[in-house]
């Protein structure tokens, strides 16, 4: 079943595992550049924001999962 929110839950998905796959925090400039990735739709681009700002408050909504400090 497919949800509205989908592009939404698969960039957090796909953010997480950037992160976790990182050995040292990254900030938000290096987690916008991921837009461009292969595997990064235009769908997820949307759902968080399609910018480092939107990115920021994107990340902001999952408290539990990713920690922002500052940038």
């Amino acid at each position: 079943m497919l949800t509205n929110d989908e592009p939404g839950h698969k960039a957090m998905l796909y953010f997480l595992e950037v992160l976790m796959n990182s050995n040292e925090a990254l900030t938000i400039s290096q987690l916008a550049g991921r837009f461009g990735s292969r595997s990064f739709t235009a769908e997820m681009r949307s759902a968080c924001g399609a910018n480092e700002s939107g990115l920021k408050k994107f990340l902001l909504k999952y408290p539990s999962l990713f920690t922002v400090r500052g940038n």
